[in-house]
């Protein structure tokens, strides 16, 4: 297009690429043709981009005297014959698909013709004749600003990899064409099934995984057999001891994080010699490359997807490197230095009126003011430390803050609370307080906390029944530092009466879901109540069953929270049978085959071993195991397997995954979602709406959920993005062939997770599987069956 520009004289260059904008939101170059007419005016000649679209140009010309001239005009690049393909993002070995093209008529008058498709080989460039296409070539008339669809149906073979689509529309006078690679994705998959395999101490048991024992597909082609085993995984516990240097966020619940890590860990390294010995050994064998490596980097093989690709490879990194700086734990140097360091952050931190505020210059928190009396009582009470005369003293006037501050909140009832002397309850952070309060006899109670603190104590006592778990143990606590062992007993039995009790689990509490001195763990609950058991005189098998709870918690979650972490360890240490002394073997046979593991890790005794397809007898799914150790032990056999998508079968787990499609229909009455079934097919345009129900019997972290997409499918949200759902934080994307979920955490339930698609072509499309799975813990794993979409007219 030539555009006059004036005044003349134009001297710059004569072919210097322009940047302009199309759309006005995308960037385009262009090399200008200048050139002067014979009335002087200069034209510039641009050859467009090969982009059917309009333009908009815009220029500025000046000439030596400053004289300025400007020009606007817009341009619309067209070919009077278009095809436009609605090519599908890719295809499967099988599928009955249908490509459909608009021809657009954009002459100046009408055009009659015909339009054809042909597949190629994208590499060769040779013609693939043996795809059988229906109607191959079809003619068009078309008037002029018309269109019209014209689609082709075609099946599959299974013996291509990649397909090339050439789309050819032509006249008497204007032809055009597109050509397309699309990625051809096998019909088969790998499927990976887990039967998880937990024992108790002394016990034989056998396990069997059926689909292996009466493999029946001939379809089916085994891949791998992988068992992995642990004889004694309450090292794996001791693996996540939190070795904390100084905290990068200097607040006061980092620094006294810090000193409380640091002093426990120590301190188990001297009470429990054989723990600081194993973790000696570990280094010397080169534990870093085997019993150091983070769970989020084992077993990569057995995982539904890589680590690279999910979002957390800076937690994993985290891990190896936590696990790797174990032995800094049990430098007594190092722990007297860094907790000098934090004593000294914790003094700057006190305020004037003897709390702790979280950042320097905030005000004085009750919350964690308590938190950290708290943890220094519980030091004490365990022995670990010796405070000096400055320790003392911020603990003194901490004390000061939380009795005026109690005070003051007495005094606030009394004068809004007529009937304050008969009241029922107190709030947690009274409860707490009490708590707190009664590690600290040394200093005594002034007569208005002494009448307060009477009369909280009477309350609780009279109706602990009103209150949870979390606020139940501290009350039991309260109660035996009181010398009211009737009162204890009462509350230990209505634990024991609400706990749920299974092989697997333990003893433990389904509604466990409390929060603690600001923490948010269900962990750290489970300790306190085991605190309740243990002075409440507890027997043995009562403190091993929660143990083992404790334990189970740590197979699936990385224990991230330092405080609760270094709690759980020492209760492990502390109370019940002795978990860390036990040499028992464990020995396990596949079917006839008595497996000798080439090597053990030290401690926990994991071994992992694989078999390769021509090794793998159906037999091998049956499993004994022969546990001579006195601690809970657990493994897992994983079966690997190529099979067709649609014959792929449901598997139920602990982790379960179900899925389950609607279309959306406008009703008078609303916005309805309709199962589809065979009376309700689906049509092109149609919104579908795929539900998934997820169901975990356990707290689980990292959690990876992929729901493969038949090639129909085009989903509504194309956006990878952080989701509030069911509420779950969970980051989701959609891929080519899948959409994809993260959940960091998944706490034991049911959730429902709903995403959209529209229907874009006709045809019959294998729509894959939905797999679920712990990238911490890959033996949690499941996934549903395989599914056809069917499309009609």
């Amino acid at each position: 297009m030539g555009i006059p520009l004036s005044p003349s004289g134009w001297e710059g260059p004569q072919s210097q690429p322009l940047q302009l904008r199309r759309n006005f939101n995308e960037t385009a170059f262009f090399f200008p043709h200048l050139s002067t007419n014979d009335k002087g005016e200069t034209q510039i000649a641009f050859t467009v981009p090969e982009s059917n679209t309009k333009w908009r140009f815009r220029l500025l010309a000046h000439d030596k005297q400053l004289n300025v001239g400007k020009a606007e005009a817009f341009a619309i690049s067209q070919k009077e014959l278009m095809v436009t393909p609605n090519m599908p993002r890719f295809l499967r070995h099988g599928d009955r698909a249908a490509i459909s093209t608009k021809i657009s008529n954009l002459s100046e008058g009408a055009i009659h013709g015909s339009v054809k498709m042909e597949f190629f080989n994208p590499v060769t460039e040779e013609m693939m004749a043996h795809i059988s296409l229906e109607n191959q070539e079809q003619p068009f008339s078309l008037e002029q600003g018309a269109s019209s669809h014209v689609w082709w149906m075609f099946d599959l073979p299974a013996d291509i990899d990649i397909l090339g689509v050439r789309i050819v529309a032509q006249s008497e006078n204007f032809s055009d064409g597109e050509q397309h690679a699309l990625a051809v994705l096998p019909n088969r998959m790998l499927v990976t099934e887990s039967m998880r395999m937990d024992l108790s101490g002394g016990e034989t048991k056998e396990f069997a995984m059926e689909r292996l024992v009466d493999k029946s597909s001939p379809t089916m082609q085994d891949y791998r057999l992988t068992l992995e085993f642990t004889s004694n995984p309450a090292w794996y516990a001791v693996q996540a001891l939190p070795v904390l240097g100084e905290p990068d966020s200097d607040n006061a619940v980092s620094w006294f994080a810090s000193y409380y890590a640091n002093a426990l860990g120590a301190h188990i390294g001297n009470a429990f010699p054989k723990v600081k010995a194993m973790v000696e050994a570990w280094k010397k064998k080169g534990g870093s490359k085997e019993t150091f490596v983070a769970n989020l980097e084992k077993n990569q093989e057995l995982k539904t997807i890589l680590l690279e690709e999910t979002p957390w490879v800076l937690e994993a990194k985290n891990e190896s490197e936590q696990k790797e700086r174990l032995s800094l734990l049990f430098d007594l140097n190092r722990s007297r230095n860094l907790r000098s360091t934090a004593m000294s952050k914790l003094q700057d931190l006190q305020t004037n009126e003897g709390g702790w505020s979280w950042f320097k210059g905030f005000y004085s928190s009750v919350g964690i003011t308590q938190y950290i009396l708290n943890g220094f009582h519980q030091l004490k009470e365990l022995g670990i430390a010796e405070f000096s005369k400055e320790i003392l003293s911020m603990q003194e006037r901490a004390l000061s803050y939380i009795d005026a501050e109690a005070r003051n909140r007495f005094e606030a009832m009394k004068r809004h609370n007529k009937e304050w002397k008969n009241i029922k309850t107190i709030s947690s952070i009274d409860l707490e307080y009490l708590y707190v309060r009664s590690g600290y006899r040394r200093q005594p109670l002034s007569g208005e906390i002494k009448e307060m603190t009477d009369l909280y104590l009477s309350v609780i006592e009279k109706n602990w029944t009103q209150y949870g778990l979390y606020e139940r143990s501290l009350i039991a606590i309260l109660m035996s530092r009181q010398d009211k062992s009737a009162v204890v007993e009462t509350i230990l039995n209505s634990f024991r009466e609400h706990a749920t009790r299974s092989e697997e689990m333990g003893m433990y509490w389904v509604n466990n879901r409390a929060g603690v001195f600001m923490s948010q763990s269900a962990v750290s609950v489970h300790t306190f109540i085991m605190d309740a058991f243990r002075v409440g005189g507890a027997e043995t098998r009562e403190m091993d069953e929660m143990k083992r709870w404790l334990l189970k918690q740590k197979q699936t979650q990385l224990w991230e929270t330092t405080h609760a972490t270094a709690d759980a360890v020492n209760a492990l240490l502390r109370t019940g049978s002795d978990w860390f002394g036990a040499e028992g073997e464990t020995s396990v046979t596949l079917g006839t085959l008595q497996v000798e593991p080439e090597s053990k890790e030290s401690g926990s005794g994991y071994f992992k071993e694989s078999w390769s397809p021509a090794e793998i007898e159906p037999e091998m799914g049956r499993v004994t195991v022969v546990h001579q150790g006195n601690t809970p032990a657990w493994g897992a056999l994983y079966w690997q397997y190529f099979e067709e998508l649609e014959k792929i079968e449901k598997t139920d787990a602990s982790l379960d995954i179900e899925k389950q499609l609607f279309v959306e229909q406008n009703t008078p009455s609303g916005t309805q979602l309709v199962r589809i079934t065979e009376e309700n097919p689906l049509k092109v345009g149609d919104k579908v709406v795929v539900r998934l129900t997820v169901r975990s019997d356990r707290n689980m972290e990292f959690v990876h959920l992929k729901d493969m997409r038949a090639a129909t499918f085009e989903p509504v949200d194309q956006i990878s993005q952080m989701v509030w759902q069911n509420g779950l934080l969970y980051y989701q994307t959609s891929k080519d062939a899948s959409t994809n979920f993260y959940f960091d955490n998944l706490p034991r339930g049911t959730y429902l997770f709903e995403y959209a698609v529209y229907v874009s072509r006709l045809g019959s499309y294998s729509n894959g599987i939905t797999t679920i799975q712990s990238i911490y813990a890959p033996e949690f794993t499941s996934h549903t069956a395989g599914m056809k979409i069917i499309v009609k007219e």
